[in-house]
């Protein structure tokens, strides 16, 4: 049975619930296991390694908010990864981490990984490649000083898109800059494109698992973040069909995950059903208020949400609540 931290968070409130369900996600995410596959699949320099020795290669995690527990496997910590300068003031990103590649052990990478659930009124590219910009300008005065740009690192920016537009479902593209001849014919080196390959994104659109364009780690991401399935049968997948050991972190973010995200759910058909009580109670439809309110209390109490919190969102008493669900034998599967 899934748990709820009723004492750490109002269950009514939607935007608290949300904010802690993207926080559930962004920490699951940052697992080392989860990024070691994430970067295979989508970042060149990691491709065909495997995760163990990717999950070698992530450097120093910086850890601002929540302290790594000793006992578990280290995450990448995301809650408070930020830039910050006088002029364009502070910005947070989800997760923000460096990495040594497998070719050359000695050049690292700067890496920022985003969650996207929403769609934006501008267009995300241009957001993300502000987030490169700022990746490479911060490293003024902490990885080089001067004119030393020789000692700038690329900049990877992975964007995880959870709800894409039609066109985009089951994609991965990557924008990275080229360069092009307006006059002449002239072959890069090596070392010409390692000099203007700086800034790199990587949007990840995920899509509906039951189709077959969506597998790898969108079908992974897509389960762990989308799916509205059972933790049991996420972590199954994770296992089973991408070797993902569920070692305690993973095994705790997705349990808690999935309960945000069947309070939120919820919250939300509540908030529609308590806007349609109103209009209805207000012409007096008293029989169709008490019908729409046993529907919405047998539908939580058939997740197994807590009495309490069925009570508080329902706006009855604890009593009442035991009561309508005792009359009403079908809320308990009869």
């Amino acid at each position: 049975m899934q748990t709820y931290e009723a004492d750490t968070i109002d269950m009514t409130n939607s935007d608290e619930l949300k904010a802690r369900l993207d926080r559930c996600c962004k920490k699951l995410i940052s697992s080392k296991y989860i990024v070691s596959y994430l970067l295979r699949s989508v970042v060149p320099e990691y491709k065909d390694t495997d995760v163990e020795t990717i999950m070698g290669l992530l450097g120093k995690m910086d850890i601002s908010q929540t302290t790594v527990d000793m006992d578990i496997p280290p995450i990448i910590e995301n809650e408070a990864a930020e830039d910050n300068s006088i002029n364009e003031g502070k910005r947070f990103y989800d997760i923000k981490f460096t990495a040594r590649t497998p070719q050359d052990q000695t050049i690292a990478l700067i890496i920022n990984i985003e969650i996207q659930n929403e769609v934006r009124k501008y267009h995300l590219i241009k957001r993300a490649e502000y987030y490169c910009s700022r990746l490479i300008s911060a490293q003024y005065n902490t990885v080089f000083t001067g004119s030393d740009f020789d000692k700038i690192q690329k900049v990877y920016s992975i964007w995880i898109c959870t709800s894409p537009d039609e066109k985009h479902k089951n994609t991965i593209s990557l924008y990275k800059m080229n360069r092009e001849d307006l006059v002449g014919n002239y072959s890069d080196t090596e070392e010409d494109i390692r000099n203007y390959d700086l800034m790199n994104i990587i949007m990840v659109y995920l899509g509906d698992s039951k189709t077959k364009e969506c597998g790898g780690i969108i079908r992974m991401l897509y389960s762990l973040l989308v799916a509205q399935i059972p933790s049991s049968e996420k972590k199954r997948i994770a296992h089973e069909e991408f070797g993902v050991p569920i070692v305690r972190d993973i095994d705790k973010e997705v349990d808690t995950m999935c309960d945000m995200s069947s309070l939120y759910i919820s919250q939300g058909k509540a908030e529609g059903l308590a806007e349609g009580l109103a209009k209805g109670e207000a012409k007096g439809k008293a029989k169709g208020y008490l019908k729409a309110t046993i529907e919405f209390v047998r539908s939580m109490y058939e997740q197994n949400i807590p009495i309490d919190v069925i009570a508080k969102t329902a706006k009855l008493t604890i009593p009442e609540t035991e009561k309508l669900i005792k009359e009403n034998p079908s809320a308990q599967g009869g």
